[in-house]
């Protein structure tokens, strides 16, 4: 049997994680030998939650009745009203998952299981290393990447606890191998597990119509509304350009969250955008990828200040958009390379990333045609179906993963 855990990407997809867990789910769903039971176990959402997405949920569902499998929810203290949550839904996550396994594997015997994400790190120290299955903790991004000492510790003590537990720790990017070995996880019990898109980038539902001052062309950048998105850093490199006499087209961002209302963080942006040649965009809308494919875009801006992976520019790429700026960050130089898939920057540096901008803005079509060759045959060889494809042959069959 295979038991798939994670936080979002069932009830809801509201983030690069949960998209990622939704490709996730498919190419399960694709490669899930006959006769091997399927469970999988998500972080139980309400429907009053405002975090419940229904036709993410039933996209999810539709993807599932592919192949048989059992949905076992878990609770992680909240009510069912966050995916996420602070220590102590972490804590709550973890007693409530060691107990749906252990009662699994009374019931198998043997099996592989894979657990996916940082609210599930504190899972490993309730574990017993059993020879009988095969199990990988697969965190999409760490609690280094937002300075969070208390996280920090939990999570220090949840990978020793999976290490002791038998289990290997995958790595999404470049970025995160390195930054687990950081933590002083073993380079031979890191399992290469690259993120990607699958196929073609489909809109999930339309796109929202741009405003009129953008009709002449527009710059985008989208993502969840947090600083260490560097929202603000665009927003400063724009008025450095501005200074210097550079026309500047119309800014759409989408600094998103899918919770009640605007956050402080989106207030303070909503602030600075309004003396600016900015729209700002505050709440999740699923079709604002659809926005890649317009023919006013004249460049997608991503100015992370962290970024474990960034799916953003092979969504680009993929779209046919660019040209991409991005700065240095994590797993955005695995895909983002100055004068051949997009230009980039320094993070943290509004100077440098308009500078970033300024060679976007002045690139000729021959360029950013190249460009957009090597994009998207970058994104093709990320296919992301073929990675959890021998990801499940090696939870399964424990066979090396070769992709």
């Amino acid at each position: 049997m295979l038991v798939v855990a994670l936080h979002d990407g069932f009830y809801s997809a509201a983030t690069g994680a949960g998209l990622s867990n939704q490709a996730l789910l498919a190419a399960v769903a694709e490669h899930l030998p006959d006769g091997t039971d399927l469970v999988v176990a998500p972080v139980h959402l309400d429907p009053t939650s405002p975090e419940h997405d229904h036709t993410a949920h039933q996209r999810t569902l539709a993807i599932l009745d592919r192949v048989p499998h059992e949905v076992i929810p878990l609770s992680n203290g909240t009510g069912g009203q966050t995916r996420f949550g602070d220590l102590s839904a972490f804590q709550h996550l973890a007693k409530d998952s060691a107990r749906v396994i252990k009662d699994l594997k009374r019931d198998y015997g043997s099996g592989a299981f894979v657990a996916i994400d940082r609210p599930f790190v504190g899972l490993g120290p309730h574990l017993s290393d059993d020879s009988l299955w095969n199990i990988v903790y697969l965190p999409r991004s760490s609690a280094l990447h937002h300075a969070d000492v208390e996280h920090t510790d939990w999570e220090s003590r949840g990978l020793i606890g999976w290490l002791r537990a038998g289990a290997t720790i995958g790595a999404i990017s470049t970025h995160m191998r390195e930054l687990l070995q950081d933590q002083a996880v073993p380079a031979d019990r890191i399992l290469d597990v690259p993120n990607g898109l699958t196929g073609a980038v489909v809109p999930l539902s339309a796109a929202p119509p741009i405003p009129p001052e953008a009709e002449n062309g527009f710059l985008l950048a989208f993502g969840r509304a947090a600083p260490y998105k560097g929202f603000d850093d665009l927003l400063d490199a724009l008025d450095h350009l501005r200074s210097r006499g550079v026309p500047v087209p119309h800014l759409v961002l989408a600094a998103v969250t899918d919770d009640g209302g605007p956050s402080a963080y989106q207030l303070h942006l909503r602030r600075r955008c309004s003396d600016l040649a900015v729209t700002l965009w505050t709440r999740f809308n699923r079709g604002i990828p659809g926005l890649l494919g317009h023919p006013a875009l004249g460049g997608v801006i991503v100015p992370s200040r962290v970024e474990p992976f960034g799916r953003i520019p092979l969504e680009a790429f993929i779209a046919g958009a660019g040209p991409v700026v991005a700065t240095t960050v994590g797993g955005l130089t695995d895909t983002v390379i100055d004068g051949v898939t997009g230009y980039t920057a320094a993070p943290r540096s509004p100077i440098a990333l308009a500078d970033a901008i300024q060679r976007a803005l002045n690139a000729d079509p021959q360029t950013i045609a190249l460009m957009g060759l090597e994009g998207r045959q970058l994104a093709a060889d990320r296919d992301y179906t073929r990675t959890i494809g021998a990801l499940v042959e090696h939870l399964l069959d424990r066979r090396p993963m070769t992709c």
